[in-house]
């Protein structure tokens, strides 16, 4: 459900990572490239991996929080037992994600010039080699760490603040959570995408600034409210 809703704003957001440039203009030229040709390029893979992806993500969700938790009710653990199941979670998924996030990722720029998941897998492997689809697995870690750490702790310590009877209180809090995990997380967002398309991360990327660091941000954040 959310992959036709998400694919064009995470495309656009790619391509800022890269490109250092806007939104609204990543936007456009996507755009202009047609539906299929640029902002819902790498829809069929982000179909294709949605599925296996949410698998292993709530598996691994569950798993920690039976873990972490005397009764397996994420609703009644504690900060530290949240942060911890956010952490765990995050991390133990790298391995299995990695690959389709990073096909999905090349897709997403035309610039690669792949016509479909098909052709990107198969000159990725011929070109790059087979761990090719593990690039960038390190900052993949630390990001996915870090972020679920944000989500699951910021949704605990925001949920306890708000009145019990406020309507969309787990929402508003799950969406504080979403916001705080990809703001202490990003740098290691631009880590990944800078090593999955060749780029060089203190060069083209830290030493411009704080800006140029956090370009796409933003709508990154708002994106994830929709997951959130």
């Amino acid at each position: 459900i959310e992959q036709p809703i998400t694919t064009p704003v995470e495309a656009t957001i790619t391509q800022m990572q890269i490109n250092g440039k806007g939104f609204f203009r990543n936007f456009k030229d996507l755009g202009a490239l047609g539906i299929w040709g640029g902002l819902y390029r790498s829809l069929p893979t982000a179909l294709a991996g949605a599925m296996p992806k949410a698998v292993v993500h709530y598996g691994f969700l569950n798993t920690w929080i039976n873990f972490y938790t005397e009764n397996g009710d994420i609703r009644s653990a504690t900060k530290p037992q949240s942060a911890m199941i956010g952490f765990s979670t995050g991390a133990s998924e790298v391995l299995f994600t990695t690959p389709v996030n990073f096909v999905k990722f090349r897709m997403q720029r035309p610039e690669w010039g792949y016509t479909r998941l098909f052709d990107a897998c198969t000159t990725i492997y011929r070109t790059e080699g087979i761990f090719a689809f593990w690039k960038g697995v390190e900052a993949v870690f630390m990001r996915n760490s870090i972020c679920m750490l944000g989500m699951v702790y910021g949704y605990k310590e925001i949920e306890e603040r708000l009145p019990a009877e406020m309507p969309a209180r787990h929402f508003s809090a799950g969406a504080v959570g979403g916001i705080v995990g990809s703001f202490i997380s990003y740098p290691f967002e631009m880590l990944r995408a800078a090593k999955m398309h060749n780029r060089d991360f203190m060069t083209e990327m830290v030493s411009q600034g704080p800006k140029r660091l956090f370009n796409g941000w933003l709508p990154g954040a708002l994106r994830l409210l929709v997951t959130s």
